[in-house]
């Protein structure tokens, strides 16, 4: 269990007591009884506090980040899964089994729906900021007529989002892993990298469309994510959408609504986006053909395949097989 201790002291010890390990120089190290690892906690003010947890299991968890009910003017930042080797990225694209839903993303939530589920033999790589509502209007400053930045600074309606996480979070968040700050400058640097984070987070949720948000609640953001799993069990199948209104329990239009209001994009172009990661990842790191990987993702019509990837990836699946070049975003890729 992790703990949001509003005592720069207690941040970390807390954690050392629930994992019954002790506290060395700010690092909580995870008991080989327990499994391998280290949780690193920096308590930045009273409104901003950050953990960076690094381990594996040897059982399953269920993880409460510990914020009490006198701390409900807080909000989670995770971001799951920062840190992907090459390896670890051609198993989540290319089997097709469930572990797909380890793939890097960044949930924003308010402190109710703050419980996650921990699994056994699983390398665990994460960023967890707690930013206090206050401190994120004030580095916001929302406008009015925004409903999503409203809606997270207003601290009166539970929210949740969920976001593919971007090359620019992780390398921003490999930074602080392996960061080795001055002590007398600790503090101004990880507030600086936390608030970087906060940055590139709103960068990608200010891309959604401002929409009528809907009221959550535990039991439908179980189901979504029910569903948002079974898209990414076998991505070279196209989901059928009779099937994932039976498996929600939901009416058609709620199921289509609120998997758009947690990820940003409807049930089919959030299935279609992963495809495409896919494709993008056959071309570059396996070496296939355009031709090869259309027809090995079941695409019999190339010109509709290319039309699909330049949508999702920026550019022509061609282009993006010659190496160097910019996106119609400007993006750098190499």
């Amino acid at each position: 269990m992790e703990s949001g201790s509003a005592d720069k002291s207690d941040i970390t010890k807390d954690l050392a007591k629930a994992i019954g390990e002790r506290q060395e120089n700010g690092v909580t190290y995870i008991p080989s009884t327990m499994g391998t690892g280290y949780i690193k906690g920096f308590f930045i003010n009273p409104g901003l506090r950050l953990i960076v947890r690094q381990y594996e299991l040897k059982d399953e968890w269920v993880l409460d980040r510990g914020i009490g009910t006198e701390e409900n003017k807080f909000v989670v930042i995770a971001f799951h899964n920062i840190y992907q080797s090459k390896d670890d990225i051609k198993n989540l694209l290319l089997q097709p089994s469930s572990n797909r839903k380890w793939l890097p993303s960044v949930q924003v939530a308010t402190t109710g729906f703050n419980i996650e589920h921990l699994p056994a033999n699983k390398k665990i790589n994460s960023i967890v900021i707690t930013v206090s509502i206050d401190y994120l209007k004030d580095l916001l400053k929302p406008k009015m007529g925004n409903t999503l930045l409203q809606m997270i600074t207003s601290g009166d309606q539970p929210f949740l989002f969920e976001e593919i996480i971007s090359p620019q979070i992780q390398e921003a968040g490999a930074a602080i892993v392996t960061a080795n700050p001055a002590i007398t400058l600790q503090e101004l640097y990880y507030k600086i990298k936390a608030e970087e984070l906060i940055y590139l987070l709103f960068v990608e949720l200010l891309k959604r469309e401002d929409t009528t948000l809907q009221r959550l609640n535990i039991a439908d953001i179980k189901k979504i994510y029910e569903i948002k799993d079974k898209l990414l069990s076998d991505i070279d199948t196209p989901p059928r959408l009779p099937d994932l209104v039976k498996l929600s329990g939901m009416s058609e239009s709620k199921l289509k609504r609120l998997f758009k209001q947690i990820f940003g994009n409807s049930i089919y172009n959030y299935y279609q986006s992963f495809r495409m990661k896919k494709a993008a990842y056959l071309i570059k790191e396996e070496n296939l053909s355009v031709s090869e990987v259309g027809y090995r993702l079941g695409f019999s019509n190339l010109s509709h395949f290319t039309r699909l990837f330049e949508a999702h990836i920026g550019i022509k699946p061609k282009k993006y097989s010659t190496g160097k070049y910019y996106n119609s975003s400007g993006n750098y890729y190499k």
